[in-house]
């Protein structure tokens, strides 16, 4: 019966007790996950293609320049929505 009651007692000290990190951790990533999706993203996104090599650029500001063949023309952007 007493190696059954120190099995015991040996598991309870290896399962780990939250700390102050433990929930410090968990509160930065909550806050991590807010700052990288902020609500109303998906009406934010644009999705560009580049008619002059099929770059497709997704993203939350306009494209000027294609950052593949360098195309500056907005005559050769199409809106990949």
């Amino acid at each position: 019966m007493e190696d059954i009651s120190q099995s015991n007692t040996n598991a309870q000290q290896d399962t780990p007790i939250p700390n102050d990190d433990t929930t410090k951790v968990v509160q930065d990533a909550e806050i991590i996950e807010q700052a990288t999706n902020p609500e109303g993203l998906d009406s934010m996104w644009l999705r560009w293609k580049c008619l002059n090599c099929g770059y497709l650029y997704e993203g939350v500001k306009e494209v000027k320049k294609c950052p593949r063949c360098g195309n500056e023309n907005p005559d050769l952007f199409s809106d990949a929505d």
